[in-house]
Protein backbone atom coordinates (compact mmCIF):
# COMPACT_ATOMS: atom_id res chain seq x y z
CA UNK A 1 0.00 0.00 0.00
CA UNK A 2 1.22 3.51 -0.77
CA UNK A 3 1.45 6.26 1.82
CA UNK A 4 -1.57 8.08 0.39
CA UNK A 5 -3.84 5.03 0.74
CA UNK A 6 -2.97 4.87 4.44
CA UNK A 7 -2.84 8.54 5.42
CA UNK A 8 -5.98 9.79 3.67
CA UNK A 9 -8.35 7.03 4.93
CA UNK A 10 -6.95 7.59 8.45
CA UNK A 11 -7.55 11.33 8.04
CA UNK A 12 -11.11 10.57 6.87
CA UNK A 13 -11.69 8.44 9.99
CA UNK A 14 -10.45 11.17 12.36
CA UNK A 15 -12.35 13.88 10.48
CA UNK A 16 -15.63 11.95 10.70
CA UNK A 17 -15.13 11.43 14.44
CA UNK A 18 -14.65 15.19 14.92
CA UNK A 19 -17.74 16.01 12.85
CA UNK A 20 -19.73 13.39 14.73
CA UNK A 21 -18.95 15.15 18.03
CA UNK A 22 -19.25 18.85 17.15
CA UNK A 23 -20.97 18.82 13.75
CA UNK A 24 -18.17 20.54 11.86
CA UNK A 25 -14.41 20.86 11.49
CA UNK A 26 -13.82 17.41 10.05
CA UNK A 27 -14.46 18.35 6.43
CA UNK A 28 -12.08 21.27 6.31
CA UNK A 29 -9.43 19.28 8.21
CA UNK A 30 -9.75 16.43 5.72
CA UNK A 31 -9.52 18.78 2.75
CA UNK A 32 -6.35 20.34 4.15
CA UNK A 33 -4.73 16.90 4.43
CA UNK A 34 -5.93 15.88 0.95
CA UNK A 35 -4.46 19.02 -0.62
CA UNK A 36 -1.07 18.00 0.80
CA UNK A 37 -1.15 14.89 -1.39
CA UNK A 38 -3.43 15.78 -4.32
CA UNK A 39 -3.90 18.70 -6.67
CA UNK A 40 -6.82 21.07 -6.15
CA UNK A 41 -8.70 19.79 -9.20
CA UNK A 42 -8.41 16.18 -8.04
CA UNK A 43 -8.92 16.77 -4.32
CA UNK A 44 -12.16 18.83 -4.49
CA UNK A 45 -14.29 16.23 -6.36
CA UNK A 46 -12.88 13.34 -4.28
CA UNK A 47 -13.55 15.33 -1.12
CA UNK A 48 -17.12 15.87 -2.28
CA UNK A 49 -17.71 12.11 -2.63
CA UNK A 50 -16.18 11.30 0.77
CA UNK A 51 -18.08 14.11 2.48
CA UNK A 52 -21.29 13.00 0.79
CA UNK A 53 -20.88 9.58 2.37
CA UNK A 54 -19.77 11.04 5.71
CA UNK A 55 -22.71 13.44 5.92
CA UNK A 56 -25.15 10.77 4.72
CA UNK A 57 -23.95 8.44 7.48
CA UNK A 58 -24.22 11.25 10.02
CA UNK A 59 -27.70 12.18 8.76
CA UNK A 60 -28.91 8.61 9.25
CA UNK A 61 -27.28 8.30 12.68
CA UNK A 62 -28.91 11.52 13.96
CA UNK A 63 -32.02 11.51 11.75
CA UNK A 64 -34.63 11.70 14.55
CA UNK A 65 -33.14 15.03 15.70
CA UNK A 66 -33.20 16.76 12.29
CA UNK A 67 -35.22 19.92 11.62
CA UNK A 68 -36.66 19.14 8.17
CA UNK A 69 -38.27 22.55 7.75
CA UNK A 70 -34.84 24.17 7.91
CA UNK A 71 -33.43 21.59 5.48
CA UNK A 72 -36.27 22.35 3.05
CA UNK A 73 -35.52 26.09 3.08
CA UNK A 74 -31.82 25.40 2.57
CA UNK A 75 -32.54 23.01 -0.34
CA UNK A 76 -34.78 25.54 -2.12
CA UNK A 77 -31.88 28.01 -2.22
CA UNK A 78 -29.25 25.36 -2.91
CA UNK A 79 -30.47 24.33 -6.38
CA UNK A 80 -30.40 27.75 -8.12
CA UNK A 81 -27.14 28.55 -6.31
CA UNK A 82 -25.46 25.41 -7.68
CA UNK A 83 -26.73 26.14 -11.19
CA UNK A 84 -25.29 29.66 -10.99
CA UNK A 85 -21.97 28.41 -9.59
CA UNK A 86 -21.67 25.78 -12.34
CA UNK A 87 -22.40 28.31 -15.10
CA UNK A 88 -19.89 30.81 -13.72
CA UNK A 89 -17.18 28.15 -13.34
CA UNK A 90 -17.87 26.84 -16.86
CA UNK A 91 -17.76 30.36 -18.29
CA UNK A 92 -14.54 31.35 -16.55
CA UNK A 93 -12.89 27.93 -16.95
CA UNK A 94 -11.40 27.99 -13.46
CA UNK A 95 -11.20 30.31 -10.49
CA UNK A 96 -7.56 29.74 -9.56
CA UNK A 97 -6.64 33.42 -9.92
CA UNK A 98 -9.43 34.64 -7.68
CA UNK A 99 -9.51 31.70 -5.27
CA UNK A 100 -7.36 33.31 -2.50
CA UNK A 101 -9.64 36.36 -2.42
CA UNK A 102 -12.72 34.13 -2.25
CA UNK A 103 -11.21 32.12 0.60
CA UNK A 104 -10.30 35.31 2.48
CA UNK A 105 -13.90 36.50 2.28
CA UNK A 106 -15.19 33.14 3.51
CA UNK A 107 -12.64 33.12 6.34
CA UNK A 108 -13.66 36.59 7.51
CA UNK A 109 -17.33 35.63 7.38
CA UNK A 110 -16.75 32.48 9.45
CA UNK A 111 -14.78 34.44 12.05
CA UNK A 112 -17.24 37.33 12.40
CA UNK A 113 -20.73 35.89 11.87
CA UNK A 114 -21.05 33.73 15.02
CA UNK A 115 -20.09 36.62 17.27
CA UNK A 116 -22.37 39.33 15.88
CA UNK A 117 -24.88 40.15 18.65
CA UNK A 118 -28.15 38.25 18.29
CA UNK A 119 -31.63 39.65 18.57
CA UNK A 120 -33.37 39.27 21.91
CA UNK A 121 -35.07 36.12 20.67
CA UNK A 122 -33.70 33.67 18.15
CA UNK A 123 -36.66 31.33 18.33
CA UNK A 124 -39.95 31.39 16.49
CA UNK A 125 -43.22 31.67 18.39
CA UNK A 126 -43.57 27.89 18.59
CA UNK A 127 -40.18 27.56 20.25
CA UNK A 128 -38.43 26.13 17.22
CA UNK A 129 -35.11 27.55 15.99
CA UNK A 130 -35.42 30.62 13.81
CA UNK A 131 -35.14 29.58 10.16
CA UNK A 132 -34.83 32.99 8.53
CA UNK A 133 -31.82 33.19 6.26
CA UNK A 134 -31.49 29.50 5.43
CA UNK A 135 -32.72 30.04 1.86
CA UNK A 136 -29.96 32.62 1.37
CA UNK A 137 -27.28 30.45 2.97
CA UNK A 138 -28.41 27.52 0.79
CA UNK A 139 -28.05 29.68 -2.32
CA UNK A 140 -24.62 30.87 -1.21
CA UNK A 141 -23.49 27.32 -0.38
CA UNK A 142 -24.61 26.09 -3.80
CA UNK A 143 -22.87 28.91 -5.63
CA UNK A 144 -19.56 28.50 -3.81
CA UNK A 145 -19.41 24.73 -3.18
CA UNK A 146 -17.58 23.97 -6.44
CA UNK A 147 -14.64 26.22 -5.55
CA UNK A 148 -14.61 26.39 -1.75
CA UNK A 149 -14.91 22.61 -1.33
CA UNK A 150 -15.59 22.33 2.41
CA UNK A 151 -18.83 24.27 2.91
CA UNK A 152 -19.24 23.29 6.58
CA UNK A 153 -17.59 26.47 7.91
CA UNK A 154 -19.61 28.53 5.42
CA UNK A 155 -23.00 27.37 6.70
CA UNK A 156 -22.06 26.67 10.34
CA UNK A 157 -22.40 30.26 11.64
CA UNK A 158 -26.07 30.30 10.62
CA UNK A 159 -26.76 27.29 12.83
CA UNK A 160 -24.73 28.80 15.68
CA UNK A 161 -26.79 32.00 15.53
CA UNK A 162 -30.20 30.36 15.47
CA UNK A 163 -30.39 28.12 18.49
CA UNK A 164 -29.23 24.77 17.09
CA UNK A 165 -27.32 22.68 19.65
CA UNK A 166 -25.89 19.17 19.78
CA UNK A 167 -27.99 16.48 18.04
CA UNK A 168 -30.32 18.95 16.32
CA UNK A 169 -27.42 20.96 14.92
CA UNK A 170 -25.45 17.90 13.81
CA UNK A 171 -28.45 16.21 12.15
CA UNK A 172 -29.82 19.29 10.37
CA UNK A 173 -26.43 20.53 9.20
CA UNK A 174 -25.46 17.03 7.99
CA UNK A 175 -28.62 16.79 5.90
CA UNK A 176 -27.97 20.21 4.37
CA UNK A 177 -24.40 19.26 3.52
CA UNK A 178 -25.50 15.89 2.11
CA UNK A 179 -27.75 17.71 -0.34
CA UNK A 180 -24.99 20.18 -1.22
CA UNK A 181 -22.40 17.48 -1.93
CA UNK A 182 -24.91 15.35 -3.83
CA UNK A 183 -26.03 18.15 -6.11
CA UNK A 184 -22.51 19.29 -7.01
CA UNK A 185 -21.31 15.87 -8.19
CA UNK A 186 -23.21 16.15 -11.50
CA UNK A 187 -21.63 19.59 -11.88
CA UNK A 188 -18.15 18.09 -11.59
CA UNK A 189 -19.07 15.48 -14.21
CA UNK A 190 -20.43 18.16 -16.54
CA UNK A 191 -17.27 20.23 -16.10
CA UNK A 192 -15.14 17.12 -16.73
CA UNK A 193 -13.13 17.59 -13.52
CA UNK A 194 -13.86 14.24 -11.89
CA UNK A 195 -11.80 11.18 -12.91
CA UNK A 196 -13.46 8.31 -11.04
CA UNK A 197 -11.14 5.61 -12.39
CA UNK A 198 -7.87 7.09 -11.12
CA UNK A 199 -9.17 7.57 -7.57
CA UNK A 200 -11.50 4.56 -7.21
CA UNK A 201 -9.41 2.60 -4.64
CA UNK A 202 -8.61 5.67 -2.55
CA UNK A 203 -12.24 6.75 -2.70
CA UNK A 204 -13.45 3.35 -1.49
CA UNK A 205 -11.00 3.26 1.43
CA UNK A 206 -11.92 6.79 2.54
CA UNK A 207 -15.65 6.12 2.26
CA UNK A 208 -15.31 2.96 4.35
CA UNK A 209 -13.35 4.93 6.98
CA UNK A 210 -16.02 7.60 7.59
CA UNK A 211 -18.72 5.12 8.61
CA UNK A 212 -17.12 3.87 11.86
CA UNK A 213 -15.81 7.40 12.46
CA UNK A 214 -19.36 8.76 12.53
CA UNK A 215 -20.52 6.05 14.93
CA UNK A 216 -17.57 6.70 17.26
CA UNK A 217 -18.31 10.44 17.19
CA UNK A 218 -21.97 9.86 18.02
CA UNK A 219 -21.01 7.67 20.97
CA UNK A 220 -18.62 10.31 22.34
CA UNK A 221 -21.21 13.09 21.92
CA UNK A 222 -23.25 11.77 24.85
CA UNK A 223 -20.44 12.85 27.19
CA UNK A 224 -20.53 16.44 25.90
CA UNK A 225 -22.85 18.90 27.70
CA UNK A 226 -24.81 21.53 25.70
CA UNK A 227 -22.63 24.31 27.18
CA UNK A 228 -19.42 22.49 26.30
CA UNK A 229 -20.81 21.74 22.83
CA UNK A 230 -21.43 25.45 22.13
CA UNK A 231 -17.92 26.29 23.32
CA UNK A 232 -16.33 23.56 21.19
CA UNK A 233 -18.40 24.59 18.18
CA UNK A 234 -17.26 28.22 18.42
CA UNK A 235 -13.63 27.19 18.87
CA UNK A 236 -13.94 25.01 15.76
CA UNK A 237 -15.38 27.98 13.85
CA UNK A 238 -12.48 30.21 14.88
CA UNK A 239 -9.90 27.58 13.88
CA UNK A 240 -11.65 26.92 10.57
CA UNK A 241 -12.03 30.64 9.86
CA UNK A 242 -8.37 31.36 10.56
CA UNK A 243 -7.29 28.40 8.43
CA UNK A 244 -9.38 29.52 5.45
CA UNK A 245 -8.43 33.19 5.86
CA UNK A 246 -4.68 32.82 6.44
CA UNK A 247 -3.59 29.47 4.96
CA UNK A 248 -5.98 29.26 2.00
CA UNK A 249 -6.21 32.99 1.40
CA UNK A 250 -3.37 35.25 2.53
CA UNK A 251 -0.52 32.74 2.25
CA UNK A 252 -1.55 31.57 -1.23
CA UNK A 253 -1.92 35.17 -2.34
CA UNK A 254 1.57 36.03 -1.08
CA UNK A 255 3.03 32.91 -2.72
CA UNK A 256 1.51 33.73 -6.11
Amino acid sequence: MSTITIVLPLAALIASIISGIIGMGGGILLLAVMLSFLGHGEAIPLHAVVQLCSNTTRSIAFLKSADFSTVRRFAIGLLPGTVLGTLVLYWIGNLDAGEPYLKMLVGLYVLIAPFVPKRKSTDDDDGQPNQKGFFAIGFLAGAMALTVGAIGPLIAPMFARHGFVKERLIATKALCQTLAHFIKLPAFLILGSFNVTSTSLLMLLMVLAVIPGTLIGKHLLQYVSPRLFVWMFKVALVVAGLKVLIVDGVMKLLAA
